[in-house]
């Protein structure tokens, strides 16, 4: 062993000084001893004396003089105290050596317990096992789903394709969920490429959450082995960072779920402030005209939770003429409910000016398409009833055609086409119609909400199945009207989520008066 010497197996402070002295005294002090140099250490060789080694391990420490017996006798002393020395030099190495692991794991399970992110913990447990493991490269390799990938976590060294993520040695390792040692790289056909640049590789899985989810590996380029102790440590050190790593995934999803959250929070605060100013903008006081007799409104907005744009208005240009709007604004959110009320402003803006429905409507869409900063258009009806004559003087812009309910019972579609939804091309031709309503005649406007209505076998309510409620409500009231229509697509979607804004508008013609007159 190295350091180890006979001065000092033979010093005043040995363990074994006393005995040796005991014996020595008890021959007659007739022995030398010396170095392995033959440099005197003790007593002195008297004639005829025999020369006898002190070997440990195949190395002479020194020599003994003196007669046959009595050299003998204390050179086999000398060999059995250097063996005790040795072996208890090399417990004492042991013995630190395992407390400097113990101390440095220790260490590593503090140091993972404070981290949560995921290459931190990896570049942590590669820098401690590094102190422990001799390794020129060392790499942590994660795979986010059972069977996934692999990604590089951390790493230290050069760029080898043996610790990299598609390195087939890793992949095994996951796989199987055994620590392996590869000490001759170059003859294991699992090896990337023909000359690898490792020369050994010693591995273990990263086992959390119930699967392997990644392998831990450190390698050697100068050709140094790797032993079943590394290996042992090894796994330790893997055991530890993989609850890190576990840690680390769990704090991972909380604050995705913590996001999504916050995320949803956000959108539904999104949707709330479109609700809001959705229903804002339209009239919301029924009866609107109570001192008028001769025409009769109504109207209701259903909110959908992902807000659309509808909008609805109806207001007097002057004592004779009543404006009725309706439309639907492409896109939800805030956007759609910020464009709907631009829409609606201009349409009543222009309306008011008293110009026929397509001048109003043709108006409105060029400063819709010179002014938009988006992609969003509106469908759109607007119709002006003279209240002394009931003719009903429209511009349908791309939307569902409202229904004539004839006194009668009768029903009629206004499928007449007056030009594109508003805000999509400018210049373009917006065509008027013109409808007579006799006195009781009623108008039903609506937005695609009520006949796209679905239940939960995604069947749409159509607009052969509102035509034929039409049929069966001609005769009530316009409140009435409105809430029948209801009724029947809630029975028709059976609680189903509602996918879109429900809007409706009623108008019935009564009969001329003297108003302004």
């Amino acid at each position: 062993m190295a350091g180890l010497t006979l001065k000092a197996l033979i010093g005043p402070k040995a363990a074994g000084s006393q005995a040796l002295a005991g014996i020595i005294q008890a021959i007659g002090g007739c022995v030398g001893i010396a170095d392995a140099a033959g440099k005197p250490l003790l007593g002195a060789a008297s004639n005829g004396s025999s020369r006898v080694p002190v070997n440990l391990d195949g190395t002479t420490l020194g020599w003994v003089t003196g007669p046959p017996a009595a050299a003998d006798a204390v050179a086999a002393m000398l060999t059995h105290l250097a063996a005790q020395e040795s072996e208890r030099r090399a417990l004492s190495t042991e013995v630190l050596h395992l407390y400097r692991e113990v101390h440095l794991i220790e260490q590593l399970s503090e140091q993972l317990a404070a981290l949560l992110d995921l290459s931190a913990v990896g570049q942590s447990a590669l820098d401690q096992a590094r102190r422990l493991i001799a390794a020129s490269h060392g790499g942590i390799l994660i795979t986010e789903n059972a069977g996934g990938p692999l990604r590089l976590a951390a790493s230290f060294g050069a760029d080898t394709p043996d610790l990299a993520p598609d390195s087939r040695i890793a992949a095994s390792i996951v796989e199987r969920g055994i620590a392996e040692i590869v000490n001759d790289l170059a003859s294991d056909p699992r090896a990337s490429g023909d000359a690898p640049s490792l020369h050994s590789l010693i591995c273990a899985p990263l086992r959390a959450k119930q699967r392997n989810v990644g392998v831990i590996a450190l390698g050697n380029a100068n050709g140094a082995p790797y032993s079943s102790t590394d290996l042992k440590l090894l796994n330790t050190i893997a055991l530890q960072t993989a609850a890190a790593i576990e840690n680390s995934l769990l704090c991972t999803e909380m604050l995705d779920a913590v996001r999504d959250r916050e995320q949803l929070a956000a959108i539904q605060k999104e949707l709330d402030t479109a609700r809001t100013i959705q229903h804002s903008l339209v009239p919301r006081t029924f009866p609107p005209f109570p001192e008028r007799t001769d025409f009769e409104i109504h109207a209701e907005m259903t909110s959908a939770r992902a807000v659309g744009g509808d909008f609805f208005d109806f207001f007097l240009i002057d004592d004779h003429h009543l404006a009725v709007v309706i439309g639907d604004v492409s896109g939800k959110g805030i956007p759609a409910a910020l464009f709907m009320a631009v829409t609606r402003t201009q349409i009543k803006t222009t309306a008011l000016e008293g110009m026929p429905p397509e001048d109003c409507l043709r108006e409105v869409n060029g400063v819709l398409v010179r002014e938009r900063v988006s992609s969003m258009f509106a469908t759109c009806f607007y119709g002006v009833l003279d209240t002394r004559t009931g003719q009903l003087d429209f511009c349908n812009a791309g939307h569902n055609p409202p229904h004539m309910l004839r006194a009668s019972g009768a029903v009629e579609s206004l499928d007449f086409a007056g030009g594109l939804p508003l805000g999509l091309l400018d210049k373009r031709p917006y065509v008027g119609g013109v409808a007579q309503l006799a006195p009781g005649d009623a108008l039903f406007l609506y937005t695609d909400g009520v006949p796209e209505a679905t239940n939960d076998a995604l069947d749409d309510f159509t607009d052969e199945r509102l035509a034929a409620v039409l049929n069966e409500a001609a005769a009530l009231s316009c409140p009435d009207i409105i809430h029948r229509v209801t009724r029947d697509v809630l029975a028709f979607t059976a609680g189903a989520p509602q996918s879109d804004d429900i809007t409706m508008v009623s108008v019935r013609f009564h009969r001329a008066n003297a108003v302004g007159a």
